[in-house]
């Protein structure tokens, strides 16, 4: 009697460990787990480095079901570099992050550190030293000063008028500084001279201006100091019509 109640036992834990086993085998066949993440958009910053900032790993197994994309989104977007980033599904297995990452265009001088600054004013630390290679350098603002966020918007406007000028005049731009109340001075890369612009706060007018101002720049850079190997201590172009040259 003993060994009959044993046996329907043992045959009830084991038809009940069988039960189991097939649910939970039925479960994990039913869920679908990610086996290929894309990363799109990136240029300077690696994989790697997102899939850290995101919190994962390239051979996670993770269940796309259960996946928060706003988590990760979050994660990513504290990312210094990165300006935007979308996280999505896409059937049957993959994930997707699509990134944007901030373009500087400039290296700011700031309480005497160095950052870069983006065409939207925003200014984030250099963690890539090859991305300040070729970018003008901003110079000579104090925050401490109530013109201070007025200086930065006319370095920056000057600077995305010279970048729409085309490569040529964006490299001749070597620093822009602020620290004069009445002009503008930039120093420029060939044959390194001082030019003076006049400061435009009101941003519907700076472009055009600068534009102008950029095409006199240019061409004095290539008439006088490259042709006729004039060596000035300054050019100023604040005026309208005139052009004032101190030659060394």
């Amino acid at each position: 009697m003993i060994s009959t109640r044993k046996t329907i036992l043992f045959s009830i834990i084991t038809a009940a460990a069988i039960g189991i086993l097939i649910i939970v085998a039925n479960n994990w066949r039913n869920k679908t787990f990610v086996n290929k993440i894309t990363i799109k958009g990136n240029l300077t910053i690696s994989e790697s480095e997102i899939l850290t900032a995101a919190g994962l790993a390239a051979d996670s197994l993770i269940n796309l079901d259960e996946l928060n994309l706003a988590f990760i989104r979050d994660r990513i977007a504290k990312h210094p570099e990165i300006k935007r980033v979308f996280v999505s599904k896409e059937p049957p297995s993959e994930l997707i992050i699509e990134v944007s990452e901030k373009k500087p265009i400039a290296v700011l001088v700031k309480n005497t550190e160095l950052n870069l600054i983006d065409d939207d004013r925003e200014v984030f630390s250099i963690r890539n030293f090859e991305k300040v290679f070729d970018l003008p350098v901003i110079n000579g603002l104090d925050e401490s000063r109530k013109d201070y966020k007025s200086d930065l918007d006319i370095a920056v406007n000057f600077i995305k008028s010279a970048y729409a000028k085309g490569k040529y005049i964006q490299n001749q731009i070597s620093e822009i500084n602020m620290s004069d109340s009445t002009r503008l001075t930039v120093f420029s890369n060939d044959r390194p001279t001082v030019f003076y612009f006049p400061k435009i706060s009101r941003e519907s007018e700076s472009a055009e201006i600068y534009s102008a101002k950029l095409g006199v720049f240019k061409k004095f850079i290539d008439d006088e100091i490259i042709k006729k190997n004039l060596n000035c201590e300054y050019v100023d172009l604040r005026f309208s019509n005139q052009i004032i040259a101190k030659l060394n």
